[in-house]
């Protein structure tokens, strides 16, 4: 019995003994987790791959840009409707790797920030580097910072990973098809050319 009190008494010491910012730990280990998350789904994504997804999309579109302006071919509704789904994979694809990178930076940052405040929070910090008295509000205002930032990190990496995959499985279903388009437009073009001479 003395020593079910005892145990009582220590923990109800310890849940007494709480400082500035521990309501504010769960929610911050909730967003490490899911930028660890995230960046686990970054490391799915081969930067390489999909640049050379891009340079693919990017050589079809060269010889698009000049065989649509040639006004002596025509297009059935069919092939514009292809060559719309590469102007749609363009896009998807534009700014995937600069994005994949840019994102691993900052997933790495808001970790590293994230545990900056709660290692302060743990430790007791009386005061930032400014000097700023580090309280209850502070805490707060500093997590909910540091929360939002996580958060928008994360529809980020969503939104970054749903164009991707849009993006490249659109190439892949229609390479084929635009590279029969591209040699036929070719050929129509080179006939042309042959029956003005």
């Amino acid at each position: 019995m003395t020593k079910y009190v005892f145990f009582i008494l220590v923990v109800s010491l310890g849940l007494g003994c709480s400082q500035p910012g521990d309501s504010n730990l769960d929610a911050l280990m909730n967003a490490e987790r899911n930028v660890e998350a995230g960046m686990s789904v970054l490391e799915t994504w081969n930067v390489d791959s999909v640049v050379a997804v891009r340079e693919r999309v990017a050589t079809r579109f060269r010889d698009l840009d000049w065989l649509v302006a040639d006004s002596t071919l025509t297009y059935t509704v069919k092939d514009g409707q292809l060559i719309g789904d590469w102007a749609r994979v363009k896009r998807f694809l534009k700014d995937g790797p600069t994005r994949l990178v840019t994102l691993d930076e900052q997933g790495a940052l808001c970790i590293t920030q994230l545990n900056g405040l709660m290692q302060a929070i743990r430790s007791g910090a009386k005061e930032d580097a400014n000097g700023t008295p580090m309280n209850e509000a502070y805490f707060s205002k500093e997590a909910q910072r540091e929360l939002n930032a996580a958060k928008t990190w994360g529809m980020a990496v969503a939104e970054t990973e749903r164009l991707l995959s849009l993006g490249i499985e659109l190439e892949a279903q229609t390479r084929a098809s635009i590279d029969s388009l591209i040699q036929t437009k070719r050929a129509e073009w080179a006939q042309n050319i042959a029956s003005e001479n």
